[in-house]
């Protein structure tokens, strides 16, 4: 099946704004489930560590408990998103991990099922701020600036830093395919640019690249190995990560922009159209994710702050790292990104970087 990113950006923003809330009357508290025949399902995911702690958090405890085997197929985001797209209809996937804004690019053209306190029961306790119709985070992922102290001159503050001639040939940013797009568009509105006049960020990025000898990072793995070998020594990057690569000898610091950091939240969104054994255990296993106590596990493992309330009151005083402050909250909110608009001119965006910033 053809079908390309622009005709499906198309009928995104036709369907914007028809979503609408369903109960489906799942019975969490009976064995039925249980007691039948062993379903499968199959999950579009990640890879690396992220793989690893989820499922000891999460797939392996869950299929234990419920009799089912949960198939988790790895690859990069991108081209999970165009396979969910591409079998609408006949979807061979129960789930794909994402964070807000592909959950709500699927879920707006009718790819995912929607949630609801009375299919999810564990939603309610979720931050409003870190769920939406059609999925919500197990952790929220800051993202902002991890410098190095001992070879930079000065306190990093500003997303201005990067472009300091003090880190040429040290500096990384993120591959537009991983998360590279979100990043630039929020770096665009800082030097002041709009989603439909990406210029002011081509040019600056542009001139990292070209001028200052920018590297450019496709995971957080690359990111971490790079930071460690002094290969670089300043990139946008997440809070748990950076925490990890300190671990790993890299003399670090994690800052929050200025200007506005970043915050992901991710999750398990259930694909439409899967057979209804299948589906009513992935609204269990959903239900699962956001358990507080499955959530606090999780969230020691890999360094990031819960998403449910209750887990947030069960952080143990000694994981600082875990708390978001009311200030670092504000902070995340302080870059406003229209992101229907943006994926409404993600393509000609997309040709632009490659074009004008890598070429």
């Amino acid at each position: 099946m053809s079908y390309s990113r622009r005709q499906f950006l198309k009928t995104t923003l036709g369907a914007a704004g028809t979503m609408a809330g369903a109960s489906y009357g799942l019975n969490f508290l009976t064995p039925k489930i249980a007691e039948a025949k062993q379903v499968d399902l199959n999950f579009l995911f990640a890879g690396g560590t992220w793989k690893k702690w989820f499922e000891q958090s999460f797939t392996m405890p869950f299929a234990k408990e419920n009799n089912c085997k949960i198939i988790i197929s790895s690859g990069d985001s991108a081209s999970q998103m165009v396979r969910v797209r591409a079998e609408k209809g006949n979807p061979s996937f129960d789930f794909i991990h994402v964070q807000q804004i592909n959950a709500m690019q699927l879920g707006s053209v009718g790819l995912l099922e929607e949630w609801t306190n009375e299919n999810i029961p564990n939603l309610k306790d979720v931050h409003p701020a870190f769920k939406n119709p059609y999925h919500a985070g197990k952790v929220v992922a800051p993202y902002g600036l991890a410098y190095n102290t001992k070879t930079s001159s000065k306190d990093v503050t500003s997303w201005y830093d990067l472009w300091d001639p003090a880190f040429k040939g040290k500096v990384g940013i993120p591959k537009w395919p991983w998360v590279g797009e979100t990043w630039f568009n929020a770096v665009n509105k800082v030097f002041g640019g709009t989603e439909a006049n990406i210029s002011p960020g081509i040019e600056k990025c542009r001139q990292l690249v070209k001028e200052n000898k920018a590297v450019i990072l496709d995971s957080v793995e690359h990111t971490k190995n790079l930071f460690v070998s002094g290969e670089i020594w300043i990139a946008p990057y997440y809070t748990a990560r950076t925490n990890q690569a300190i671990k790993a000898g890299a003399p670090l610091n994690f800052v929050y922009p200025k200007e506005g950091g970043l915050g992901w939240y991710f999750g398990t969104a259930i694909i439409k159209g899967r057979p209804e054994e299948n589906r009513q255990m992935a609204f269990q296993f959903a239900n699962y994710t956001l358990d507080p106590k499955k959530q606090l596990a999780f969230s020691t493992i890999c360094g990031y702050p819960p998403t449910n309330t209750k887990a947030m009151a069960m952080l143990p005083a000694d994981r600082q790292d875990l708390f978001l402050t009311p200030e670092q909250m504000d902070n995340l909110g302080k870059i406003k990104i229209d992101y229907v608009k943006m994926l409404e001119n993600s393509d000609k965006a997309g040709e632009r970087w490659n074009k004008e910033v890598l070429g």
